[in-house]
């Protein structure tokens, strides 16, 4: 027994009442739910570019150029993404914020929990069936809850340029870089959110376990980063890299101002976004035709 296309589980067809791509109960529900991975990641993020920048600033800046410059071999700026000596600066130290772990992989998770509970969370909860008993598409319960995480997505990015631009303007660097030169580094890791979101979404549209949708998209993750390492270290394998979303992630690519930068962002985000958001929409159309397991 299973549940048909897009009606509720009682066999009617969903009406007006739960709107065609929009269901207020959901938008309220998942805020809800994410309400503690967001004030965790809020208070992570609001906190650490002022940590991050004041341990930098105990190296002076001819000690690092030093090191930068003279001790780590030069073979490794393949791993940097950009020369040495644009990250021996004050700029390309402060974008070095952006590729540390605790932006990266909390981008990550914040994409691959919110997304793997668009469907397959609540389905392994037991609480879908009751979410679907009620006059709503299941496209609106898909696209709204999406609408949420990527709204909370932009909020926690609103939180962590607010913190670089204040630690750029008032910490041990002020003065040194003008912190508008980092809002498309910022705007990249939105990107990121995004993308990770949509993808896990797509995967928990079709799954019905979420620690499945987890393990798929962990898996994911590290293909992505070892495709983008083996496009950058091997000569004849450059081409894998562009098999890697994180491809597109090079926020310390992002912080040298002017148009060249905003255009560098149109052209990241624009695959960031995109996948994204063809991953949210495939994902939609997934989970209004799939049939769904009958309660147990």
């Amino acid at each position: 027994m299973s549940m048909p296309h897009d009606v509720d589980a009682g066999g009617r067809q969903a009406g007006a009442a739960g709107g065609r791509f929009w269901n207020g109960a959901v938008w309220w529900k998942t805020w809800g739910d994410q309400k503690v991975l967001l004030l965790s990641l809020a208070a992570l993020w609001g906190a650490f570019p002022w940590l991050y920048i004041w341990l930098s600033a105990q190296i002076e800046m001819p000690a690092f150029q030093n090191v930068l410059l003279e001790v780590i071999p030069k073979n490794w700026q393949k791993l940097s993404g950009v020369p040495f000596s644009e990250v021996a600066t004050y700029a390309g130290r402060v974008a070095l914020a952006f590729v540390d772990p605790v932006v990266v992989l909390a981008a990550t998770v914040w994409g691959i929990t919110r997304g793997s509970d668009a469907v397959s969370g609540p389905l392994d909860r037991g609480t879908l069936e009751m979410l679907l008993a009620a006059p709503v598409r299941r496209s609106a319960v898909f696209l709204t809850q999406a609408a949420a995480t990527t709204a909370a997505a932009a909020l926690l990015v609103g939180v962590l340029l607010a913190s670089v631009w204040s630690v750029v303007s008032l910490g041990p660097w002020a003065g040194r870089v003008e912190p508008v030169r980092f809002v498309p580094a910022v705007l990249n890791v939105f990107g990121l959110m995004v993308c990770m979101a949509g993808i896990s979404a797509c995967v928990s549209a079709a799954d019905s376990h979420r620690w499945r949708t987890v393990g798929i998209m962990c898996g994911f993750y590290v293909a992505a980063i070892l495709a983008k390492l083996v496009g950058r270290l091997s000569g004849p394998l450059g081409w894998v890299g562009y098999l890697s979303v994180l491809n597109a992630y090079e926020p310390q690519r992002l912080v040298g101002g002017g148009p060249e930068a905003w255009s560098l962002l149109a052209r990241y985000d624009g695959i960031l976004l995109g996948i994204g958001l063809l991953a949210y929409a495939a994902g939609a159309v997934i989970f209004s035709r799939r049939d769904l397991p009958a309660p147990l």
